[in-house]
């Protein structure tokens, strides 16, 4: 019998209509799966090539933690690591900023001897020797565009990967944060330690290597102009290579959780660690280091987690709320508040110092200290006594200066390099002019 709705059975019982019930961890996948394709697919079919910025992946990530019903162990679980993420970002630029401030000495010849030694060449020499058709824009290929959007995934993977850990794996997330806590601290203190120039300087700024084509560079401005010196803030954090720790130390953790049913990920890492040689972004030595870096990462945030494995995985999400209670919510909170602003203040502040003294930021402005100690090896290099007579200039030393724009004009080949030399001897004639007249 049917009754009001509501199907009965012959002694008159109601039998209730089954309910439909929603998985929403498969809501939350289908919603990352959906996005990362749709995103794919409009790069690969559109002539456009766009970095996709952390805060859309976070935007992202709300809406899948608030369609899993953990919108609030989302606060509590990822505030702080987000804050911490962004606070990285900042200190790039600020490692640059006291390394141009303080003269710290940069490094340029030891990557490139390490490289010949290891290889007999410079691997990003030879693959763009091999693989690319022609060093312009107008001979880029849909092989370029895949490169650079591996290339730029760096900056947001590492979060899509946390998030499914976080839905799927929750006992292996606290291990993930923090390695990543880890590879992000030690790879700050190399880039403050060892600032080196990557193979795309090199060549192409000092003359030390044949020339490369940094054509990821090229494709993401030609889509919006300049939008790499919002991600490119300091230009010699190349050592330890980051590009390769971060989706190494990815590889760990998932062969660490499923082996060879990631296998798709593995090829990632591959192709990533392929992008960031063939731009010039990056020496194999540094990607040496950046998975060595991965690697002890990986065993001390092992060490550190060991005993969250010893214990049995939590029963449920509202289990772990009442056992926990609000205390951790509230301090991720307050704490993730604390460095989420910090690293908003030291960006700000950052972005003000390259926009309001651009020169005393530029590519010319750190102490490239392998020049100076053997200067007699590159009298003949126009690109590096160029870059003497600028660093001189400014620093405001003008006499010094105007010998080293004097010593570039007499070995300039091009037109374009005389013009160049020809540009700083009257800057420095200028200055030292106005100068004199004061004096008198």
């Amino acid at each position: 019998m049917i009754s009001g709705g509501a199907v009965s059975d012959s002694k008159g019982s109601q039998l209730s209509s089954p309910k439909v019930k929603v998985d929403t961890k498969s809501a939350a996948a289908i919603l990352i799966i959906l996005f990362i394709t749709a995103l794919f697919l409009f790069i690969f079919f559109s002539r456009h090539v766009f970095f996709v910025p952390k805060i859309l992946i976070v935007c992202l990530s709300l809406l899948v933690a608030a369609a899993a019903g953990r919108l609030t162990g989302f606060l509590r679980d990822w505030f702080l690591f987000i804050g911490f993420v962004y606070l990285f970002d900042s200190l790039r630029g600020s490692i640059f900023i006291l390394t141009c401030q303080l003269d710290l000495p940069v490094y340029a010849l030891y990557v490139i001897k390490a490289e010949k030694f290891l290889f007999g060449s410079v691997p990003s020499n030879l693959l763009q020797d091999w693989l690319l058709r022609v060093p312009e824009p107008s001979g880029l290929t849909w092989f370029e565009k895949l490169i650079t959007v591996a290339h730029g995934s760096h900056f947001v993977a590492f979060l899509v990967v946390g998030l499914v850990i976080w839905l799927y794996k929750s006992q292996y997330f606290r291990f993930y944060k923090i390695s990543f806590y880890l590879v992000i601290f030690l790879g700050l203190l190399g880039y403050l330690a060892v600032p080196t120039v990557p193979p795309w300087m090199a060549a192409n700024i000092f003359g030390l290597l044949p020339r490369l084509f940094r054509f990821n560079a090229v494709i993401f401005n030609m889509v919006i102009p300049d939008i790499t010196s919002g991600f490119d803030t300091n230009p010699i954090a190349a050592m330890p290579s980051l590009h390769a720790a971060f989706p190494i130390l990815l590889g760990l953790i998932v062969w660490r959780m499923g082996r060879w049913k990631a296998l798709p990920f593995y090829f990632y890492v591959l192709l990533m660690l392929f992008a960031i040689v063939y731009t010039g972004d990056h020496y194999m030595v540094d990607v040496i280091a950046g998975a060595i870096l991965a690697g002890l990462c990986y065993g001390l945030a092992l060490l550190m987690t060991k005993r969250d494995f010893a214990t049995k995985e939590p029963t449920s999400h509202e289990q772990e709320i009442a056992d926990r209670g609000r205390t951790k919510l509230v301090k991720s909170v307050i704490g993730g508040g604390i460095v989420l602003a910090l690293g908003i203040l030291i960006g700000s502040y950052n972005r003000q110092q390259f926009v309001r003294y651009p020169m005393a930021y530029s590519l010319y402005a750190p102490r490239y200290v392998d020049f100076f100690r053997k200067e007699a090896d590159f009298q003949s290099n126009f690109q590096v006594q160029f870059y003497l007579g600028s660093y001189h200039f400014l620093r405001r030393d003008f006499h010094t200066a105007l010998s080293y724009y004097e010593k570039s004009l007499r070995i300039a080949r091009t037109e374009e390099e005389k013009k160049r030399a020809e540009g700083g001897l009257e800057a420095c004639q200028k200055v030292l002019g106005s100068q004199s007249e004061k004096s008198e």
